[in-house]
């Protein structure tokens, strides 16, 4: 065994009994337990996978009529893996070479314009159409527009798209792993939704009233979707998070009114105290620190050792009977539902989303002389009834 193997199973065994690391699960494995493992990463795909992206699954005409049997798909890697850490922490490289190493589909933090804003020709930006057109107040932000004026009609401009593109990147790779059997490792997921919203409510960033609004839409979501079976935890310093910041960051990281070292502080200890020791009662954990990440060898050994199928977590995975597994990637699928469940009735609830009386109605006439006012309806937009099980475009989602 290797000095950097026995390190790691030194770290698995120890975890518990480090007041700075996190509620990580213990070694001692039952037999015949499910468990990841380096020999299904080259298992063959279904011989005909379901399409997806360009199709909605529905339970009597794929299960029944289309024999499209779930269970079938799914190995014991068809896992689903989150990566999480403080802000300012690099995360994408690991998520990229993790899941190449192990054969997973990597799926990058969400990217708004690409994954929500952007018609499906990929030619209009429907939220510069917008802003070309609204008052300044109902001005909808970019990330980088976003850290230089924080305010908070900007903050839940710019959260609820972000909430919606978490949600769709989640369901999406869902609907992936369901349809090819492929693990799912993500560059944050919906489930970080919580603890960004939380900080940024407890700084000032966004009203208690903004607070309710995207809360109320979030545990509305929630039932619908699963957690992570594995929660990777990168560790650094607030202090050297600061420090890069300042010295490595973007121009809009240095200059941002967003982020500073009590808000990173807080975020670190949002994370250890509050969010990983709840989200460790529902998924394991493992915590690394960025020296520790270099070596894949190690993390993989580390996950190896884990119980996937350890009876007092993922209660969300379990399934009594096939159908209910069926139901559910069905209701990933339904485009319907998922509009349904960010109706745009719940803005009247929330005075930041109010705009001046008229305001509306004039945009919308002057952005009829517009070419680009007739830009084609993304994943977002309702359908005809006719159309709802037919194909469907969607946009990326990694």
């Amino acid at each position: 065994m290797s000095s950097g193997v026995a390190a790691s199973l030194r770290r698995v065994f120890l975890a518990n009994q480090h007041h700075r690391l996190l509620i990580v699960s213990a070694c001692f494995i039952p037999k015949n337990r499910r468990t990841f493992s380096m020999q299904y990463k080259d298992t063959e795909k279904p011989a005909h996978p379901f399409d997806y992206v360009n199709k909605n699954y529905n339970f009597f005409r794929h299960y029944y009529l289309g024999g499209h049997y779930t269970l079938g798909n799914i190995h014991d890697n068809s896992l689903f893996f989150h990566v999480e850490s403080n802000f300012g922490v690099q995360r994408s490289d690991l998520v990229k070479r993790l899941a190449n190493h192990i054969g997973f589909l990597p799926i990058t933090k969400p990217d708004v314009d690409r994954m929500h804003f952007v018609d499906e020709t990929g030619t209009i930006n429907t939220r510069q159409f917008h802003n070309d057109y609204c008052l300044p107040r109902d001005y909808i932000p970019s990330p980088e527009e976003w850290h230089l004026n924080p305010n908070h009609h900007a903050s839940v401009r710019l959260l609820r798209p972000l909430l919606q593109t978490m949600t769709y990147q989640l369901r999406m790779g869902l609907s992936h792993l369901f349809s090819t059997g492929q693990g799912l490792l993500m560059d944050r997921s919906y489930w970080s939704y919580y603890a960004i919203l939380n900080i940024l409510r407890d700084f000032g960033y966004v009203s208690q009233d903004g607070y309710d609004f995207l809360m109320e839409y979030k545990v509305s979501i929630d039932y619908h979707l699963k957690m992570p079976r594995l929660i990777i935890f990168i560790d650094k310093d607030p202090h050297a998070i600061w420090e890069d910041l300042q010295k490595n960051g973007k121009d809009y990281h240095k200059q941002s009114k967003v982020y500073s070292l009590e808000l990173l502080q807080a975020m670190d200890r949002m994370y250890k105290e509050e969010f990983l020791p709840r989200m460790s009662t529902y998924c394991h954990i493992l915590q690394y620190n960025e020296n520790e990440i270099k070596a894949l060898d190690d993390i993989v050994f580390d996950i190896e050792q884990l119980n996937f199928d350890d009876t007092n977590k993922f209660p969300d995975w379990r399934i009594t009977v096939d159908v209910e597994l069926e139901r559910f990637r069905a209701l990933l699928q339904d485009e319907h539902f998922w509009t349904r469940m960010f109706n745009v009735n719940r803005l009247l609830h929330l005075s930041e989303w109010w705009t001046e009386p008229n305001a509306q109605k004039s945009q919308s006439t002057l952005m009829k002389y517009d070419p680009r006012y007739y830009w084609t309806t993304n994943n977002w937009d309702i359908k005809p009834f006719f159309q709802r099980y037919q194909s469907w475009t969607r946009l990326p989602f990694y």
